[in-house]
């Protein structure tokens, strides 16, 4: 049937075919269910039954409402959901529209590029989809699709729970589902809220990424700056637990509860709000101006620590840390090895009581337990106060004693100077 030009309303059983003609079609299917080749209809509205819509080839613009399944054809086909809530199975569009109520769209096998504008629910094929968000903002649930980008305004996109593979840009939120989801970010940068996902890799561009208040666990690659959520507006208590990707990493991030470094070479900045993290497999980490406390993992570490750190602890493994050359105030706990930098080192020793090598360290105060030190090979120069044994290496070694009493056993060093205090030195076996 090809419809006239005057335009018409009409209700249709049974037809395999209709065309429209340059005037404005409104047509209803009937209840039995319709399996219909359609062209040049602007107004096309399902009945009671199950509707198979296929349209022509010459591109198609319709107003659609309670069809099961359209098919698009070859040219650039627009299709609008009516306002009465939608579910239908779409092929071959280039553009599809929600209406006012609940629109639920699957995507079918072919694959699809498709811009997508105010939908409520979206679920891709067997086949490769790429899906745009058109600019008005949106807040949708998607599945199975394999790229979204989304629009210039703001839009909030949940995953499907069945867990999602997918390429995303410009997006303002993502949240994840309780299947596994892996995330890549695309070339042009992105700042997002990424709550609930399992993997995140940044793109070529710049990634500020925030996690969100739900607490993480998350594989991460390629991100340049990573916030958790203690660092958002609202406190909380969750625990985020970020592991880095094995290729490297340079990373600024700010409060996280665990970070594991991974095989490559992971350069780690800390924000500037403080945080309190246990970490692991580092190897270099840098503070901020915040009150910064660190905990290294127990497998035992090797780390450059580059500065503005307050207080650093190790772990049961053997811990071998080497400061940089800005200098630095630091307490330590539980290290093995401590090596100093060109710049003037103050460093604090735990109350636990300390066994530790130091080399190139200026100024090095011990704690309330027992403190055993032994110095570096290449000889040393060190103010020192509350230390209990010291010995000194094969190169020259000279002691000045701090100004608060000393009692210390010392071993091996070439020259020792007293403070103003009274100092009491016991002269070791070697």
């Amino acid at each position: 049937v090809t419809l006239g030009s005057a335009g018409t309303t009409l209700l249709v059983n049974g037809l395999e075919t209709i065309t429209g003609g340059t005037g404005s079609e409104l047509i209803y299917l009937g209840s039995g269910g319709n399996t219909l080749l359609a062209s040049g209809i602007d107004i096309l509205i399902g009945g009671v039954g199950t509707d198979v819509v296929t349209l022509g080839t010459a591109g198609n613009t319709v107003l659609l409402r309670g069809i099961e399944t359209l098919t698009g054809g070859v040219g650039t086909d627009v299709l609008t959901l009516g306002n009465t809530g939608n579910t239908v199975t779409v092929s071959l569009f280039e553009t599809v529209g929600g209406g006012t109520g609940v629109d639920v769209i699957n995507i079918g096998t072919a694959g699809s590029t498709l811009a997508v504008c105010a939908v409520e629910s979206l679920t891709g094929g067997v086949g490769t989809d790429v899906i745009t968000l058109c600019p008005n903002g949106n807040t949708i649930l998607v599945a199975a699709v394999e790229t979204l980008i989304g629009s210039t305004a703001t839009d909030f996109v949940t995953l499907g729970t069945a867990g999602n593979t997918i390429l995303v840009s410009a997006l303002e939120t993502l949240t994840g589902s309780v299947g596994t989801d892996v995330v890549t970010l695309g070339s042009a940068g992105s700042t997002m809220l990424a709550t609930g996902l399992e993997t995140l890799t940044g793109g070529a561009g710049t990634d500020l990424v925030f996690i969100g208040l739900t607490g993480s666990t998350l594989l991460v690659s390629g991100i340049e700056t990573l916030v958790a959520g203690s660092n958002i507006d609202t406190a909380n208590t969750l625990v985020d637990i970020v592991t880095l990707g094995t290729a490297g990493n340079t990373i600024l991030l700010r409060g996280l509860e665990t970070l594991i470094g991974g095989a490559g070479t992971d350069v780690v900045t800390i924000g500037d709000t403080g945080t309190t993290m246990l970490m692991s497999n580092v190897e270099t980490l840098s503070g901020g101006t915040g009150i910064d406390v660190i905990s290294l993992g127990t497998a035992g570490n090797t780390l450059v620590l580059v500065g503005l750190l307050e207080t650093l602890t190790g772990g049961v493994g053997t811990d071998v840390v080497t400061l940089g050359s800005a200098g630095t105030t630091l307490l330590v706990n539980g290290l093995e090895t401590i090596t100093g930098g060109t710049g003037s080192e103050l460093v604090f020793l735990g109350s636990g009581g300390s066994t530790v090598s130091v080399s190139g360290i200026d100024i090095l105060i011990g704690g309330v337990g027992t403190d055993v030190v032994t110095l570096g090979t290449a000889g040393n120069t060190v103010l020192l106060r509350g230390i209990e044994t010291l010995t000194g290496g094969v190169g020259t070694d000279v002691l000045t004693l701090g100004n608060t009493s000393n009692t210390a056993t010392v071993s091996l060093f070439e020259t020792i100077i007293g403070g103003t205090a009274s100092d009491a030195i016991t002269i070791g076996t070697t």
